[in-house]
């Protein structure tokens, strides 16, 4: 090995071809912040200068390899592509020590030498490598000179590179910051058009494509890809031009599962994946690969920051597109409650529920409804409707504070199996659930949203804790309950036992509950003192006191009609409630 450390203090200036290069080189990259300019002009001058074959230039990446950046013509495929590490061949020993060599002769028989197939290094016989010294003092690149024989470099070939580096350093290294600003201007560009995007777009397909094409620029990349959660899987929604085809669906997985799915070959340094994240919950994955050798700390972190904006964007789009869908929905429904069916069917299948399959109507209402907060209320229906949507799929849902009216799937055509999973939904919430006869065709639904509501409507009468009340359980109420919508009507009974329910508020008395019991057991003393845990007498004075206060004779009239009459003013009232 040449020793360097005294030996290259020579004068290059002393010959005059050799002024005229040193001065063309400070002309040249005095006229240009453009690093690639800069970079080619040094590789043209010092070959120029010392009469050699070939020129290598090498710049520290940010990952802390060095990265071949300018070359000789021949070797121009060769530039970003490859690289070496500190310490890795010659231009790593300079880069790591700081310190010229110069091999005039037999250079690939030097232990330190890296042996590149692609640069024909068998044929060179001579070689100098100095180091880019910046204004810190730091190295931050290597410029290698290789010589074919019979031209063998010397002393004074390897001062003037030496001279020639020092001159340069400086250019390079304001031409590196200004490439850096300038990248990063370009990525601030990016960023607010991907911002912008997210913003204007009411579409994923009006943002995505512009964030994947984003990427691609920034990244260097041959590969970028989009994924979107969408329940339990992961759907490809967007792709950059040139990447091939990848799995359009995949199990929901992490960042590095990701990866290893859509990049089995690739080496981890030049892959990365960043989630799509809002406020916790992760929408998705953005994944890149690059055409370089890897993506340093800083390509990662505008990875992140570009999906973290992108993330922004989906969610807004999605509270969109909701917020759209609902209204459709909340449209549909009051078409199907007021008969207007033209188009309904058509409208359904596009929300993803298809009205010519059997289906139940179903109406959630609160549960004593005046005992609960608002907000209570509200986050009881809103939890019933996402249970019932994972429950049931297929099902569509309209949802309004708290009341909840909906048509659900039967799954297999079992009315049964539809009814225990509605009941599933419910679980333990304050909520009562009316539900239909099953129902195919819209003409179907809309009664049968109706028998739903009565039979939500009526839950209080036939038991005093929620539960799931299904229309052919109503029983004889299914016709009191169009009684009692029907405006207007008088019935002297009725009137009467309104009086005996007044009584009970007044006096908290129970008076009502002992004639339904009276009545429901056909009059018999015995057994209704038995089902109150009275004596008969006790009940005997009862019934009188009733007969005080309606002045009807309940053991003489009709006592059906006295039932249904009291059954008809427990509903209204229920109603009314």
């Amino acid at each position: 090995m040449y020793d360097t450390t005294g030996a290259l203090r020579g004068d290059p200036l002393a010959p005059a071809d050799e002024r005229r290069i040193l001065y063309e080189i400070i002309r040249t990259v005095s006229s240009t912040v453009d690093l690639e300019q800069v970079l080619a002009a040094v590789v043209r001058l010092i070959v120029e200068g010392v009469k050699a074959q070939s020129c290598f230039v090498w710049i520290a990446s940010g990952g802390g390899r060095l990265v071949l950046r300018a070359a000789s013509e021949q070797y121009a495929n060769a530039i970003g592509v490859t690289t070496l590490a500190h310490g890795e061949g010659f231009a790593g020993w300079v880069a790591e020590h700081g310190q010229p060599i110069f091999l005039p002769s037999d250079a690939l028989a030097d232990p330190r030498a890296h042996y590149f197939p692609e640069f024909e290094e068998e044929k060179y016989q001579s070689m100098v490598s100095v180091p880019l010294v910046g204004t810190d003092r730091a190295v931050f690149g290597v410029i290698g000179i290789h010589s074919v024989a019979p031209r063998t470099l010397t002393e004074d070939d390897a001062a003037f590179v030496v001279h020639s580096a020092s001159l340069v350093a400086g250019a390079i290294e304001n031409a590196r910051l200004y490439e850096a600003t300038r990248r990063r201007v370009v990525e601030l560009e990016r960023l607010a058009e991907v911002s912008d995007s997210a913003a204007r777009a009411a579409r994923l397909e009006d943002l995505l494509p512009t964030v994947t094409a984003a990427v691609e620029s920034l990244l260097e990349a041959d590969a970028v890809y989009l994924y979107v959660v969408d329940g339990d899987r992961l759907v490809r929604r967007a792709q950059s031009g040139a990447a091939p085809p990848a799995q359009p669906v995949l199990p929901v997985t992490g960042a590095d599962g990701l990866l290893a799915a859509i990049f089995r070959a690739a080496a981890p340094e030049t892959v990365a994946a960043a989630p799509l994240a809002v406020d916790g919950e992760v929408l998705g994955y953005l994944a890149a690969r690059t055409r370089r050798q890897r993506l340093d700390s800083a390509d990662r972190d505008l990875l992140h920051t570009m999906a973290s904006q992108t993330a922004v964007g989906i969610r807004k789009v999605q509270l969109i597109e909701g917020l759209t869908e609902r209204n459709l929905i909340k449209d549909l429904f009051a078409d199907l409650v007021a008969g207007r069916l033209e188009g309904v069917v058509t409208r359904s299948r596009r929300l993803g529920c298809d009205l010519a399959t059997p289906r139940l109507a179903v109406v959630a209402t609160s549960w004593r409804a005046d005992r609960h907060a608002d907000v209570v209320r509200v986050a009881a229906m809103e939890e019933l409707e996402s249970e019932l949507l994972r429950l049931l799929p297929g099902s569509l849902i309209d949802r309004r504070d708290d009341l909840l009216r909906g048509v659900v799937p039967l799954p297999d055509g079992d009315e049964a199996a539809a009814i225990r999973r509605i009941t599933g939904a419910r679980g333990t919430l304050a909520v009562t659930i009316g539900v239909s006869n099953p129902c195919i065709g819209a003409e179907a639904v809309t009664v049968g949203l109706g028998e739903a509501r009565q039979a939500a409507e009526a839950a209080p009468v036939l038991g005093d804790r929620p539960g799931i009340v299904p229309f052919d359980g109503l029983g004889v109420y299914k016709y009191l309950l169009q009684i009692a919508d029907a405006p207007g009507t008088r019935d002297r009974h009725r009137d009467a036992l309104r009086s005996l329910l007044d009584y009970d508020r007044r006096r908290q008395a129970d008076l009502a509950h002992t004639l339904e019991e009276f009545l429901s057991r056909r009059c018999n003393v015995a057994s209704t003192a038995k089902a109150l845990y009275v004596h008969p007498n006790t009940l005997r004075q009862r019934l009188r006191r009733i007969e005080e206060i309606t002045g009807i004779d309940v053991r003489g009239d009709d006592s059906l009609m006295i039932e249904v009459a009291l059954k008809l003013i427990r509903l209204q009232t229920a109603l009314e409630g």
